[in-house]
């Protein structure tokens, strides 16, 4: 094999590799969009099936806007989820979605305590969803926070029993767009004398 002819054999294997591998991590960048995408939509889910379930439920809702912190990243209930398992029935139960100030950020998560005895019977704070960005700008696609929890006022008839529920969830913000998901949440009837007090004290932590 002449010199020229090795050249041409090292050239055209050169091409055919190059073509082979830009397949091939053409192929690995789909992917693991996809599989972000799929984590995104999982979370989401997790998040807001888990709140749905509660606020219908719920006896009482706070307004996120002001209380029990400005902003609209935390939720109390005054809810009979399980009412017949837990003891006493009705529970007040928070979320919260963490920001970079906090150990373990871009979380949804829950606890719940008895009205009864708030500072002795709350429950440790429990993960709900990961990778909940509302609380970061970097992440949400829009320059700024976005409110998670909202309460309607717009209803009148309703009786501010509306929550609007807007989760942002981005599991890898390089490889693939936040994902959304709103919903609009009734709580129970509240007209009947159930006191809007019940949850005011809210256990530290």
């Amino acid at each position: 094999m002449t010199l020229a002819e090795l050249s041409v054999t090292m050239m055209l294997l050169g091409i055919v590799l190059t073509i082979i591998l830009s397949i091939l991590f053409s192929v690995q960048r789909s992917y693991g969009r996809e599989q972000d995408r799929s984590v995104n939509n999982d979370q989401a889910r997790l998040a807001v099936q888990e709140l749905d379930r509660e606020i219908r439920s719920g006896n009482f809702l706070y307004d996120p806007n002001t209380y029990p912190a400005p902003g609209g990243m935390q939720l109390v209930v005054y809810t009979q989820t399980n009412a017949t398992t837990r003891n006493p029935g009705n529970r007040c139960v928070q979320w919260k979605i963490t920001n970079d100030t906090d150990p373990t950020p871009d979380q949804l998560q829950r606890r719940d305590w008895s009205s009864i005895n708030p500072m002795t019977t709350a429950s440790e704070w429990r993960v709900i969803a990961e990778d909940v960005v509302n609380n970061d700008s970097s992440k949400t696609g829009t320059g700024g926070v976005v409110p998670a929890f909202v309460l309607d006022h717009s209803q009148s008839s309703f009786g501010d029993r509306i929550i609007n529920i807007d989760i942002l969830v981005n599991h890898n913000p390089k490889s693939g767009k936040t994902v959304e998901i709103k919903d609009s949440v009734t709580g129970r009837n509240t007209e009947f004398g159930y006191p809007n007090t019940v949850c005011n004290a809210v256990p530290p932590g």
